[in-house]
């Protein structure tokens, strides 16, 4: 069995995984209720995965560990807080870095420049209560019952293919973002990726995301 104090890294990693498939499951499922339409939301070129989840639930274990003790309310508030931070850093990342946008909350009332909902805002801190109190305890044990030599190549494999689907993802989304401000790139990896996730693609696996043009000020 592998011990407790040496589950760190690998037990981040697998609650990155796992935050990043219920996340898909969330998003796929509430986009349904809300709308009555089954669409795919997936965050990434390959699989069922939304990786702003996956972080967000690593961040608050990592910044909400020390207060698993304290009061509901508490927890509450600082999932909140930290969610929101976090979200909107995201809305922003994504539209400095790659010039596209997948969320945008303008037209709702109770926004921030768009990129934070209030009521968003508050699903945050349930979330943080879920993953601080019920599904992080439940995840840690349950790797705990994991063979160690087992969980360390599983681990090695999960990551290598993550790493590999995050790199493509992020190419393809900074190329999708360039194209509609009509740069090109030399080489023979950017014609690749251009040619294998052309905009017609993008656009059917990220149906909710725009490319943007900011204001120059």
């Amino acid at each position: 069995m592998i011990k407790k104090e040496k589950t760190g890294l690998i037990e981040y990693i697998w609650l990155f995984l796992i935050g990043s498939l219920c996340g898909y499951v969330i998003e796929t499922s509430w986009y349904f209720i809300k709308h009555g339409i089954w669409i795919n939301k997936p965050g990434l070129l390959y699989g069922p995965f939304k990786p702003i989840y996956g972080l967000g639930f690593v961040l608050i274990v990592l910044l909400m560990s020390r207060y698993k003790e304290k009061k509901w309310w508490f927890k509450f508030i600082l999932g909140v807080i930290i969610g929101s931070v976090f979200e909107y850093i995201c809305s922003l990342f994504q539209e400095y870095v790659f010039n596209t946008s997948t969320w945008n909350y303008s037209t709702f009332h109770f926004n921030i420049g768009g990129r934070i909902y209030l009521p968003y805002c508050l699903i945050w801190g349930l979330i943080a209560i879920l993953c601080i109190d019920v599904l992080e305890p439940w995840f840690h044990k349950l790797l705990l019952k994991v063979p160690a030599k087992m969980l360390k190549i599983g681990t090695l494999v999960i990551s290598l293919l993550m790493v590999i689907n995050i790199s493509l993802t992020f190419v393809a989304v900074m190329r999708y973002g360039e194209r509609a401000k009509n740069i090109s790139r030399e080489g023979y990896v950017f014609q690749k990726i251009d040619k294998v996730y052309n905009d017609k693609y993008m656009n059917k696996r990220f149906p909710k995301m725009v490319a943007v043009e900011r204001n120059k000020s």
